[in-house]
């Protein structure tokens, strides 16, 4: 629904953009986001299996040197661990944030000579930038790399591709399954205020 104002018309979506989030703020261990369930840094460090790791392909301005007259527009890859869950309402619609600490992409990111791409992740950068729209990130995994336990190789999962859905009943129980896209996986309950 749109309505008018000073002779232009304006969406309700970008009304309730203009006036801000609510200034109480969810946050989460864990939550589903493009059928991957994905955890903080702080979950995962007491399981076996790890969710936290994100990656996120961003376009942006590359310069090769301080004197580069010519930068170029391309796509760069960004990897990171997800470090807090936040859902921010707009009171007609949320939005879920991941808060991360990404790899330094200078001296933090390589490609070895078979193609893998390895990550140091106690090199931190873009602590500008920590936030991400959680649809817009990729989940990954990192592998620590048997030659030099400083590096972490990237794996990316393969993708979940389920076409055909079966009912409750036909896996042999009636309890309703946890996992959502709408509804998060873990609620701590702890409300962040700002603003």
């Amino acid at each position: 629904m749109c309505e008018l104002h000073e002779g232009k018309i304006v969406s309700n979506t970008i009304r309730w953009l203009a006036h801000g989030p609510n200034c109480d703020v969810m946050t989460y261990e864990g939550y589903m986001v493009n059928g991957c369930s994905c955890h903080t840094k702080s979950h995962d460090d007491h399981r076996t299996v790890q969710n936290s790791g994100i990656m996120l392909v961003a376009t942006t301005m590359q310069v090769f040197s301080v004197k580069d007259k010519n930068p170029v527009i391309g796509d760069m890859s960004f990897y990171g661990i997800i470090e807090d869950i936040w859902e921010v309402s707009y009171n007609t619609f949320n939005i879920v944030l991941f808060k991360c600490k990404w790899v330094e992409n200078k001296t933090g990111v390589r490609t070895d000579d078979l193609h893998f791409t390895l990550v140091d992740l106690s090199r931190i950068g873009h602590s500008l930038d920590s936030f991400i729209i959680a649809t817009h990130g990729k989940q990954v995994s990192y592998v620590s790399d048997p030659v030099d336990p400083r590096w972490s190789i990237v794996v990316m999962p393969p993708q979940k591709d389920f076409p055909y859905k079966c009912a409750n009943n036909d896996l042999g129980h009636n309890n309703p399954t946890p996992y959502t896209e709408s509804n998060p996986l873990l609620n701590t309950n702890k409300v962040i205020k700002f603003g």
